[in-house]
């Protein structure tokens, strides 16, 4: 029997992935690895050394990148349905991402999840700074130090402006994959019950509702429930115009049709 993965949730990063991906995990059709990340299809062969703050506790760490090892993470998922991973570096790094998708299931669906890029950039900042990684409190600032921290080999979450320009991304998986095989939601449906995102998503691929579906597990990537009054100074801090304004001249928002 096939072991190779169906789907994976591919980005963008801190817009819902890891909501999603334990949302779908429960669905009793679904397999996903563990770890939800292994970014192989972004890292295959490579060695993890990245060398930001925590980049050695997390993602280098955690990395999946030898064939076999990643093949392993598919142990005893040959009977289900939908099987597959949530690495948002499959989105970010679609040059070398899409191609391995390809050649590892050309009909495997992509799933994304994109959020307003500036939001993203933020919440990425927040995300940081609240695990102790981020060194720069002002989000200005450690966006100028992008540039820096990109050369020094930081891994792509503190890529806070590159992270957010999908639009190349998305066309180069929708070329890889096909348009048919690639879907894309946006944040504010997938985190919103009445929506029907997460029905869509079910349908997209291939799944039945699972019974006594509530909606979308609610996580932060930490894992952790984020409280209401949190998440809404968090919306509210980064829809302030100032900042906005600031942002987008080094954040440039192109549509993905």
């Amino acid at each position: 029997m096939s072991w190779e993965p169906t789907f994976v949730i591919a980005g963008a990063a801190r817009a819902g992935s890891t909501a999603l991906s334990e949302t779908l995990r429960a669905h009793p059709d679904v397999w996903l690895t563990q770890p939800k990340e292994p970014h192989y299809l972004a890292m295959a062969g490579e060695t993890a050394a990245f060398s930001g703050p925590g980049d050695a506790e997390t993602i280098n760490r955690v990395a999946v990148t030898d064939p076999a090892a990643y093949r392993e993470l598919f142990r005893g998922a040959e009977s289900f349905a939908a099987r597959g991973d949530a690495s948002v570096s499959t989105l970010y790094y679609s040059t070398k991402a899409a191609p391995r998708l390809k050649a590892l299931n050309p009909d495997a669906r992509v799933i994304l999840v994109l959020r307003d890029p500036v939001d993203r950039a933020f919440s990425s900042h927040q995300y940081l700074r609240n695990r102790g990684f981020e060194p720069e409190p002002d989000f200005l600032a450690a966006v100028a130090e992008e540039p820096r921290r990109i050369e020094q080999g930081w891994h792509h979450l503190w890529h806070y402006t590159g992270m957010s320009r999908y639009a190349d991304d998305v066309q180069r998986l929708r070329e890889q994959m096909g348009p048919d095989n690639v879907g894309i939601w946006w944040y504010d449906d997938v985190t919103d019950p009445g929506s029907g995102a997460l029905e869509d998503i079910h349908a997209f691929l291939g799944l039945e509702p699972a019974t006594g579906d509530d909606g979308m597990a609610r996580v932060n990537a930490s894992g952790q429930e984020r409280s209401a009054a949190a998440a809404g100074m968090m919306h509210a801090a980064s829809r302030s115009r100032v900042l906005r304004t600031a942002v987008k001249a080094v954040v440039p928002c192109r549509s993905v049709k």
